[in-house]
C-alpha cells in the first residue's frame, strides 16, 4: 500500500502536468479556431448573384459618333486587373408625378431665393426668374436636376476682382449655398470637392492655373464612393454632376453665379440593391477592341494604348430606375471609354 507521502506526490504531479496540458490544449484550440476563422474570411463561401430586378434596361449614353480604334493594353506586369464576378445594382427612386415633383422642387426654388411662379418650358421642365438679382432657375422636376444661372459673362464688374476667395472659402460658399436649398446630401458632403480656376473672356470661360489669374472658381462635388468602394462617373470626364461657380464679387447676390445640379437619389439599403453577374476584364477588353464601347473622352489618334482599367458606376442621363456598373478604360491622349459590365443574360 502506498504511503500518504507517495499519494500526495502523485497527486501534485497529476495536477501540475494536467494544468499544463489543459493550458496547452486551450492554446491549441484558440489557434485552431483563429486559423479556421482567418481561412473563412479569406475564402468566404460563394454566394450566387441574387438578380432580384430581373433583366435590366440598357444603359443610355449620350449620342456621340466615333471612329473605331486599335487598342493595345499595357498593364503592370502585363496582367489584367481582376474583379469579382458580380457587382451591386442599386435602385434609383424618382417621382412618377409631374405635379408632385413640381411641388417639391418649388419648395427648393423658394429656399434658393426664387419666390415667383414658374413658367413651363416643356414637359417636366420649369423656369423660375428673379428680376431683382437677374438670376434664372431651370428645373427638370422628373430628373431632380436644375441649372441656376446669372449672366456673369457679360458682367464686367466680375472681371479682375480685388480678392478671390481661397480654395477653402470657395468650397465653404458652395456648400453653404447647397445647404440653403437642402441639397447637400451626405454623399456629396463626404465626397471629394475638386477646385479649378477660370478666367472670363470674350469666348466664355478659359481655364487658368492659379487663383491669382482667375475671375471664377469652379467646385465639382464628386459623390462618396459606394459601399463596394466604386466611384460614380458622369458623362463628362473630370466633371461632377453637381458643380458650383463662385465669383470674387463683394456683392452677396453675385457670389454664386452658376449651379449645375443633377443628383439622383440612390438607395443603398440592403433591400434596394441586388448583385448581378458581370463580364470579366478580358471580355470587357474584347468589347472595347470590337468597338462596343462609349467614348467618354475621345482622341484623334487611331491607335490607343490603354494603361488603366477599373470598375465604376455610370450616373445615368435618362430616367432609368437603376444604377449599373461599367468598366472604365483610360488611355493615352486623355482617352476614356465606358463598357457595360452586366452580362448579356441580364442586360437588354
Amino acid at each position: 500500500m502506498s504511503s500518504l507521502t507517495e499519494v500526495a506526490y502523485a497527486s501534485r504531479r497529476v495536477i501540475k502536468f494536467g494544468g499544463v496540458g489543459l493550458i496547452a490544449f486551450l492554446f491549441f484550440w484558440w489557434g485552431l479556431t483563429s486559423a479556421i476563422k482567418a481561412y473563412q474570411k479569406a475564402h468566404p463561401a460563394y454566394v450566387a448573384p441574387t438578380t432580384y430586378f430581373g433583366v435590366l434596361p440598357k444603359i443610355v449614353f449620350p449620342d456621340k459618333s466615333f471612329t473605331k480604334k486599335t487598342f493595345t493594353v499595357q498593364m503592370p506586369n502585363d496582367n489584367l486587373p481582376t474583379f469579382s464576378d458580380q457587382a451591386n445594382v442599386y435602385v434609383i427612386y424618382r417621382s412618377k408625378s409631374v405635379l408632385g415633383a413640381l411641388a417639391e422642387n418649388t419648395k427648393t426654388a423658394v429656399l434658393l431665393g426664387f419666390n415667383g411662379d414658374p413658367s413651363e418650358v416643356s414637359t417636366g421642365v420649369y423656369q423660375f426668374d428673379d428680376k431683382v438679382t437677374n438670376k434664372s432657375l431651370v428645373m427638370n422636376v422628373l430628373e431632380n436636376s436644375f441649372k441656376l444661372s446669372y449672366p456673369y459673362l457679360s458682367d464686367q464688374l466680375l472681371q479682375n476682382p480685388d480678392a478671390m476667395p481661397s480654395k477653402e472659402g470657395a468650397i465653404a460658399l458652395a456648400k453653404n449655398f447647397l445647404t440653403q436649398g437642402n441639397l447637400l446630401s451626405d454623399d456629396l458632403d463626404n465626397g471629394t470637392q475638386k477646385v479649378s480656376y477660370w478666367k472670363i473672356n470674350y469666348s466664355g470661360l478659359l481655364a487658368v492655373n492659379s487663383q491669382s489669374e482667375a475671375d471664377i472658381t469652379r467646385i465639382d462635388f464628386f459623390r462618396k464612393n459606394l459601399d463596394n468602394n466604386l466611384s460614380i462617373v458622369s458623362d463628362e470626364v473630370g466633371k461632377a454632376s453637381v458643380s458650383v461657380l463662385v465669383s470674387g464679387s463683394s456683392v452677396v447676390a453675385k457670389k454664386i453665379v452658376e449651379v449645375n445640379y443633377k443628383h439622383i437619389d440612390i438607395d443603398t439599403s440592403a433591400t434596394s440593391k441586388s448583385t448581378y453577374p458581370i463580364i470579366s476584364t478580358k471580355e470587357a477588353v474584347a468589347n472595347l477592341q470590337s468597338g462596343n464601347y462609349w467614348p467618354a473622352n475621345d482622341t484623334t489618334a487611331n491607335n490607343v494604348i490603354v494603361r488603366n482599367i477599373y470598375l465604376a458606376y455610370f450616373e445615368p442621363v435618362d430616367l432609368t430606375q437603376f444604377l449599373e456598373p461599367i468598366y472604365v478604360f483610360e488611355g493615352d491622349g486623355g482617352f476614356v471609354a465606358y463598357v457595360r459590365a452586366i452580362t448579356d443574360k441580364y442586360a437588354k
